[in-house]
């Protein structure tokens, strides 16, 4: 799947959902976005999302269901199990 290069927004316009954590991004804060071609989607994450994707067992190059993740866990694990320090 092709997608643009990943930006570094420094202050949001507005309130977003986080693609990873599924928590609000705040106006105002910073966050991440690229846009997915053959989805026409914008994804939007927190920094912290953005890295912890990277470091996720990912088993292909789309995006698990939002939620599936905390925000800033790439161990997929319940708060009691985690183990992304």
């Amino acid at each position: 799947m092709q997608t643009t290069e990943p930006i570094t927004v420094k202050s949001a316009q507005k309130k977003y959902f986080c693609d990873w954590c599924g928590e609000h991004i705040i106006k105002g804060g910073p966050y991440k976005k690229w846009f997915t071609y053959g989805e026409n989607v914008t994804a939007r994450m927190h920094l912290e999302c953005y890295h912890a994707s990277g470091r996720a067992e990912l088993y292909d190059e789309e995006l698990p269901p939002v939620g599936i993740y905390r925000r800033g866990c790439w161990c997929g694990e319940n708060k009691e199990h985690c183990n992304c320090g």
